[in-house]
């Protein structure tokens, strides 16, 4: 997944578009087979091709390269604005409960307050990738799309970890690595839902 935007800028920069396409087509066969017990690999194969074939006809279409990390960003962000809807947990209160136990009122009132922060960073990263894409030159859209955005989500993780740290210090038992690893398991396995 981090060579895709990697890739896409390669892309934007230099006219050359195949390696993106290839990663596209890869991570698109990875999740076409991925399965609980197991992997499926016609399927996987299946997809992966047809994704790599549809890329190599409209690798010259900019336009076509917006949308990905603008649903990211703006998926994601819609993603933990339902959370926060009444009765619903909110998404970062799920995985504090689901990592680290039980919160308390304390924890459960920061985390909510950490879920509309991250609706307000990703829905500010979509704004300005629109933004970026409507008024600035590709390459600059690039840059920050592809690649500062990504890096902008990452630190914003990290600011997290820290001031979590320092607020809660009884509920910290790993390090910030430890902690990306954790989520990207929960993730994967599909577990927070």
């Amino acid at each position: 997944m981090i060579a895709y935007p990697v890739a896409v800028h390669y892309g934007v920069v230099t006219g050359h578009f195949f390696p993106a396409i290839v990663v596209l087509g890869v991570l698109a066969g990875v999740l076409a087979g991925v399965r609980t017990q197991g992997f499926r690999y016609l399927p996987a194969l299946l997809i992966a091709t047809l994704v790599i074939l549809l890329g190599l006809n409209l690798q010259d279409r900019f336009e076509l390269l917006i949308w990905p990390p603008l649903l990211f960003y703006f998926g994601i962000a819609a993603l933990f604005a339902l959370s926060l809807l009444p009765g619903q947990e909110p998404l970062v209160t799920r995985f504090a409960r689901l990592l680290d136990g039980e919160p308390d009122a304390a924890v459960r009132r920061y985390t909510r307050q950490v879920t509309l922060a991250w609706v307000l960073f990703l829905t500010l990263l979509g704004v300005v990738s629109v933004l970026l894409a409507c008024c600035a030159s590709r390459q600059e859209w690039s840059l920050f799309t592809n690649l500062l955005g990504y890096l902008l989500v990452l630190l914003f993780f990290f600011i997290e970890f820290v001031l979590r740290r320092r607020r809660f210090p009884q509920r910290s038992r790993y390090g910030f690595i430890g902690f990306m690893r954790n989520m990207v398991q929960l993730v994967s396995r599909g577990g927070w839902k």
